[in-house]
């Protein structure tokens, strides 16, 4: 009998009632998920080595705003006569704008800003509850802002035309409307997690657009580059993002405040300075952590893939990893997908693990001739990419990969429905897998697939908006 070996890998999610944060340890489940597999076929166990948390977010976030990346100090922005928006990230990243505000309201006191105002990028994301903005910008703060007159905005109605500014087409195409609350300050920050995704990467300009922008830019951009080959995890080049970052420029951004989270959900690097650079350069740190170097004598034949809790709530968001793990993975291999996804309770009635999959069902089973019915509705707009975004590269994933995906009980019957192949049994999706692919099948393990790439997939811009460079 051949040698096995358990791996064990996270399966994790935060309360349902919890989105926004992960500041309250008691809401995190901590679980993990173990199979047992035979170590001749283990190809590849990989594992970030993460650096120590920051100690104090609200100190590092005052000495990053005096010690910028580039550019000017946060106070040589601000003054009597200045009008701001700190634009902060949805109650679907775990971004602790809780702790980072008071950093920034500390020195819009200091220097006499009159004119401030807080703004959530929802994109088309319905807007955060009473609870939901409690958890995200901190009860002392919302107190805070209320006697400093520190209005909170949200981009909560994206279809209506008075909340707008036209400001102009991008040289791809995407016609410009911001929210006139941001329109209207001289300075612009955004507030966001730095992170791998397969856009490319968010945070930085990505709170510009989706995050306060009109359905008509969000749908422009989302559904003219989102099926590109070149829209993909490690791109900033790619043309997704490359529009991104070019509408936040035409928009005014001034300067972003970047955080890189751990899989804890623990600030572990944080800087600021002018757009697009400092974003980049915390895009280059946040490379160093999780992105790895290819193993040898790939790919493989099955890649197992977990979870953490600051991701885990919908597939909608956690299942972004199928788009990462589709690169060690051959054509035709098996992707076993492991996520609790308990579902969320928001402002508009609960959501459960599986959520907007269900637009997939007309389209199933993927096949080539289906994607090309995809393709001609998503031109013809019959498909909003808002949601399309995220469900059809993880479709286009499925046409050339078999998707397993462990989860709780209570998601089985709507993922069976959907067109998922679902399961409680981590190890019996192994099982099967290795059944298929024979005794000298490839296993990688990716524990924090959404995270984890390949480093020789990064593209970089050598310049801003320029040519694309390896890294």
């Amino acid at each position: 009998m051949s040698r096995r070996i358990t791996v064990e890998i996270p399966y994790e999610s935060l309360d349902p009632l919890t989105i926004g944060s992960c500041d309250d340890p008691s809401m995190i489940y901590r679980e993990t998920i173990s199979a047992e597999v035979p170590w001749r076929n283990l190809w590849a166990w990989i594992r970030p080595n993460e650096p120590a948390a920051l100690g104090d977010v609200t100190a590092a976030t005052a000495a990053a705003l005096e010690r910028p990346f580039d550019g000017p100090r946060f106070s040589e922005l601000l003054g009597p006569d200045t009008s701001l928006a700190i634009i902060i990230d949805n109650q679907f990243r775990p971004t602790p704008a809780s702790r980072i505000l008071p950093a920034l309201l500390d020195a819009v006191e200091r220097h006499g800003v009159r004119d401030a105002r807080v703004v959530c990028a929802n994109g088309k994301i319905f807007p955060m509850s009473e609870r939901d903005t409690e958890q995200k910008v901190g009860v002392e703060t919302l107190a805070r802002m209320q006697a400093m007159g520190i209005p909170f905005y949200q981009n909560d109605d994206p279809t209506n035309p008075q909340m707008y500014r036209f400001v102009g087409i991008s040289s791809r195409g995407t016609p410009v409307w911001l929210h006139r609350e941001v329109a209207d300050c001289s300075v612009k920050i955004t507030i966001g997690q730095a992170q791998s995704n397969h856009w490319g990467y968010g945070g930085g300009g990505k709170l510009i657009l989706p995050g306060v922008v009109s359905d008509e830019t969000i749908e422009s951009n989302h559904g003219a580059f989102v099926m590109s080959p070149q829209t993909r995890y490690g791109s900033m080049a790619g043309p997704m993002r490359s529009d991104i970052d070019e509408v936040a420029t035409m928009c005014g951004l001034t300067c972003t405040l970047n955080v890189v989270l751990d899989t804890g959900g623990s600030v572990c690097f944080l800087n600021f300075g002018t757009h697009p650079d400092a974003h980049r350069e915390a895009i280059r740190v946040f490379n160093s952590i999780y992105a790895y170097r290819r193993p040898m004598g790939g790919p493989a034949d099955i890649a197992i893939c977990g979870v953490f809790a600051p991701t885990d709530h919908l597939f909608f968001h956690t299942g972004w990893g199928c788009m990462s793990a589709d690169m060690v993975l051959r054509d035709g291999g098996d992707m076993i997908y492991c996520s609790p996804s308990p579902g969320v309770e928001t402002s508009i009635g609960s959501f459960p693990g599986f959520a907007l999959f269900d637009e997939m069902k007309p389209y199933m089973p993927p096949s080539p001739e289906n994607i090309e019915r995809l393709a001609r509705d998503i031109y013809n707009r019959r498909v909003g990419m808002w949601a399309g975004c995220i469900w059809a590269p993880i479709y286009e994933v499925m046409s050339r990969k078999h998707l397993t995906v462990v989860t709780r009980e209570e998601n089985l019957e709507l993922g069976r429905e959907i067109g998922f192949e679902t399961t409680t049994s981590l190890q019996g999706a192994v099982d099967r897998a290795l059944d298929r692919h024979g005794p000298d099948a490839k296993i990688v393990v990716l524990p924090y697939a959404r995270y984890q790439m390949p480093n020789d997939v990064i593209r970089m811009p050598s310049a801003r908006f320029g040519r694309m460079a390896a890294e």
